[in-house]
């Protein structure tokens, strides 16, 4: 048996396991992590299978453990191995890593599938869930970019006016044409402008007919 073998069986046992054994080596464990959240809470993250060592033989009875004529050695060929490089491949698996105090540890690969339950789950993302699609929406912003590029040099975009900075100007300038209104009116059509403001009788009294 080759550390290439040992893989493959103790993925087997993993798969339908929660806890397996390599005698001589240590126990691998298996837990379920829940779907949770990322990217400040905008990305769903699927369920997940996580395999974590423990460098140690176990305590109690494993029925899950890798048997297989040559164990032995390979193990012993592992932990050569760990010792010379402080890194061994488990195919499918991880890595097993060994520390300055010559203790072993476990990295999970990302692509280890040994959760048959959550094939074909993937993270889903909460952001701009509109009819857009991204490539539209970087190709509008190409085209931005493109006439941007062909304002001549030297000036400066335009700013455009806060809406409480229009409607002020749009407020003053229509008191200043019915200022200037008036004012005309006044001129020109006095009895027009007396009719707005006074009634008839008004008006009498005004000019001095009652």
């Amino acid at each position: 048996m080759d550390i290439d073998q040992l893989s493959t069986l103790l993925r087997n046992l993993v798969l339908d396991s929660d806890e397996v054994s390599v005698p001589g080596l240590g126990i691998f464990r298996a837990e379920v992590v829940p779907a949770s959240f990322s990217d400040k809470g905008f990305t769903v993250n699927p369920p997940y299978r996580k395999l974590t060592f423990e460098d140690k033989e176990p305590d109690h009875d494993i029925p899950q453990t890798v048997q297989g004529e040559g164990l032995a050695e390979c193990v012993e060929a592992l932990k050569k191995q760990l010792k010379e490089t402080r890194s061994v491949e488990l195919k499918g698996l991880g890595k097993l890593r060994l520390t300055k105090s010559d203790q072993i540890f476990f990295v999970q690969d990302e692509d280890s599938n040994i959760y048959p339950d959550g094939f074909g789950l993937e993270a889903v993302s909460l952001k701009n869930k509109d009819a857009r699609s991204e490539s539209g929406m970087a190709a509008n912003k190409g085209k931005r970019a493109d006439k941007k590029d062909r304002r001549p040099e030297g000036i400066a975009p335009a700013r455009k006016l806060p809406k409480w900075a229009l409607a002020a100007l749009i407020t003053l300038g229509i008191l200043i044409l019915a200022a200037v209104t008036l004012r005309l009116l006044g001129t020109y059509a006095p009895d027009f402008i007396d009719r707005l403001l006074y009634s008839e009788e008004e008006l009498a009294i005004l000019r001095g007919t009652l």
